[in-house]
């Protein structure tokens, strides 16, 4: 799935808690993690950085491709998994990009 317009909502940041870092609220006054959303690996963290830079999504797979040595589709792979995590924790903000399906019709 492709989407653009990926932002960060404002008021979520990355914490360490507990050995961890975690997407928390600023707002939190409990310092909880987002509920749904697992500690970040160091790839989820290299990630929220460059999302944080604005990075839109082919970007984020160029710079995780580069960084970690990953081949397209392996990137492609982690970065849709990431981003499908902060659009389920409402997260982000986002637009699906317009595609065209296989009978030629668009769709969203």
């Amino acid at each position: 799935m492709r989407f653009s317009g990926l932002r960060i909502k404002e008021g979520y940041i990355l914490r360490e808690l507990g050995g961890e870092f975690c997407i928390v609220s600023e707002d939190d006054s409990h310092n909880g993690a987002v509920n749904g959303l697992p500690s970040l690996n160091e790839t989820g963290i290299f990630l929220w950085n460059r999302l944080e830079q604005g990075d839109n999504q082919n970007q984020l797979v160029s710079s995780l491709m580069k960084h970690s040595g990953l081949d397209y589709d392996d990137a492609v792979e982690d970065v849709g998994e990431f981003l499908a995590k902060l659009i389920n924790g409402k997260v982000v903000t986002y637009q699906l990009s317009k595609s065209i399906n296989s009978s030629g019709g668009k769709y969203k």
